[in-house]
């Protein structure tokens, strides 16, 4: 079973007081015309429609599963759902949620652009703050640095958070935490 999934209702069934859908697994390889196919499979099935000699055309999102941090409405595209679960595959959850509710407008693909050009690194076992995190991060740069005077050398970890702090503060990187010590650096540029 994937660990992304929405539950779609019929609103034939749901406008006549009742409760008739079906959870949809969603993965990577999922294809937007089986997941229509599933969707047309649950709406033969409308008791409501079988019970008022109706066709039940229209469906709805009512529920899902798995997708951390996002916002999906009822009416959400099936292409924007499965290009989200295909950029999941690649970036953390938070990232891609980070992403696609600021930008409700872009395909997968157009979103994964985005997270190219902006992802930097997931840093782990970080028991900081934002700055601690970004700080680890940049502290093998500024360590490793040809030009840093060997007197600076010892003082490496406190140039590079001096960096950090500068650098969230000047809208130069965004930090999200994910929680358990992991933390998710973004460009912003």
């Amino acid at each position: 079973m994937s660990d992304l999934r929405i539950y779609v209702a019929s609103l034939s069934d749901y406008n006549n007081g009742g409760y008739h859908g079906r959870w949809i697994d969603i993965d990577n390889s999922s294809d937007v015309d089986d997941i229509q196919e599933e969707i047309a499979e649950m709406l033969r099935r409308s008791p409501a429609a079988k019970r008022y000699g109706d066709v039940a055309e229209e469906w709805a999102i009512h529920d899902y599963d798995g997708f951390k941090g996002f916002t999906l409405g009822e009416h959400e595209s099936l292409e924007r759902i499965v290009g989200i679960a295909q950029v999941l595959e690649e970036y953390p959850a938070s990232v891609v949620a980070h992403y696609a509710n600021d930008n409700s407008s872009l395909n997968g693909d157009d979103l994964k652009s985005l997270i190219e050009d902006h992802f930097v690194a997931t840093i782990e076992e970080c028991m900081g703050d934002e700055v601690q995190a970004l700080a680890e991060h940049l502290y093998e740069s500024v360590a490793d640095d040809p030009d840093l005077p060997e007197r600076y050398r010892d003082h490496a970890q406190g140039i590079a958070e001096s960096m950090a702090r500068s650098d969230i503060n000047g809208g130069v990187y965004h930090v999200l935490y994910d929680g358990l010590g992991t933390h998710q650096i973004l460009s912003t540029d």
